[in-house]
């Protein structure tokens, strides 16, 4: 993006940081589901953003561009939705603001926040947010500090500051495995991003020259990633943006089996849409993810993810044995979606709701 595209994006921010949220609708859907807290979500984040959506029945988009003026009224319709628990996500800079103008409304409005940085994703940035959460959560006007890494919440307790491991999950589960594209097999490789060495594509790419036919999608690429397929033969279909998150279901259910092999990861909920859409998905060892799962850890997690000939190994595995893993993956869905909403009502102090898991076509 140049100067100036950046430049007319944080103006477009500072002015509506709700995207011309609809506020009725909005307050009609808190009405609706009267949740024990809402999350507030920096929406451009999809990562971030989906694993919210699942956590909190109803979520507000804000964008970080929170003025003092912008958040007196962001303020205000949180309280006029009456709700008694705002949980923030990450904490982008200029939520303090936000979180400013809440205690301003006279309401008892108690705010959390949940953090999805790993350690080893800290950078100067990450680091001064993480300072400003620990500083408000010492001083009482965060109450407590989900965290999505699990080990982070110990770390800090032992500091003294409140802290809780936050169990994520998809409130959804696959009726079977899904039926991909014809030919193939068709591989999707659907979160690149390049400006983040941790999630680099080149080994997950190598891998797939081991695999005959295989046919590789690949979303959010750059030159680099087109250079580098055409260099390794690789039949690829590439697109420079991301899909879509309205598309991206339809998308991970229409592949054989989609790879996520990242370096470092709190909770990567792109293998959890992937599994609950029907579709196999590879990933990393860097989260806890099935470690309560004997099979699935072996069949999904890749204990090398710089080695392309370990993924190859996993991918062909993987695509032997697809229906068995859809199937081992729905017995353990719906035990992991209780613990993750116990954990969500642990965090806020609130008595466990349990939500019903649904049922994919």
């Amino acid at each position: 993006m140049s100067k100036i595209g950046r430049f007319v994006a944080k103006v477009r921010r500072t002015l509506d940081p709700l995207q011309g949220l609809d506020e009725q609708k909005w307050l009609q859907s808190v009405e609706a589901h009267a949740p024990a807290a809402i999350g507030v979500v920096e929406p451009t984040w999809r990562g971030v953003y989906s694993s919210m959506a699942h956590l909190f029945p109803v979520c507000l988009g804000v964008l970080d561009g929170v003025t003092k003026r912008s958040a007196a009224k962001i303020a205000d319709l949180i309280a006029e939705s009456g709700v008694e628990r705002v949980v923030f996500a990450e904490f982008p800079k200029t939520y303090i603001h936000l979180l400013d103008a809440l205690e301003r409304t006279g309401r008892k409005i108690e705010a959390y926040t949940i953090w999805y940085n790993a350690f080893m994703m800290l950078n100067d940035r990450h680091w001064e947010r993480f300072c400003t959460i620990r500083q408000l959560a010492e001083e009482g006007r965060l109450r407590k500090i989900g965290f999505a890494k699990s080990g982070m919440a110990e770390v800090l307790e032992g500091l003294g500051v409140p802290s809780q491991f936050v169990l994520h999950a998809i409130d959804k589960t696959p009726h079977e495995a899904s039926v991909p594209m014809p030919g193939g097999p068709h591989l999707g490789v659907a979160a690149v991003n390049l400006a983040i060495w941790r999630k680099l594509p080149f080994a997950m790419l190598a891998a797939t020259t081991e695999i005959p036919g295989a046919v590789v999608h690949v979303a959010g690429a750059n030159r680099l990633v087109e250079q580098f397929s055409r260099g390794l033969n690789i039949d690829a279909r590439i697109q420079r943006q991301p899909v879509p998150q309205v598309d991206m279901p339809r998308h991970l259910s229409s592949m054989h089996l989609n790879l996520y092999v990242t370096l470092s990861e709190c909770c990567p909920m792109l293998p959890l849409e992937s599994l609950a859409e029907g579709a196999p998905c590879l990933l990393g060892p860097n989260s806890h993810l099935f470690e309560d799962s004997t099979y699935l850890r072996s069949r999904l997690v890749v204990d090398y993810p710089e080695r392309n000939e370990v993924i190859a190994d996993a991918i062909r595995q993987a695509l032997e044995e697809r229906d068995d893993i859809i199937e081992a993956y729905r017995r353990w869905a719906p035990t992991n979606w209780l613990r993750s909403q116990e954990s969500v009502a642990e965090l806020l102090d609130v008595p466990g709701v349990a939500m019903p898991l649904r049922i994919a076509a």
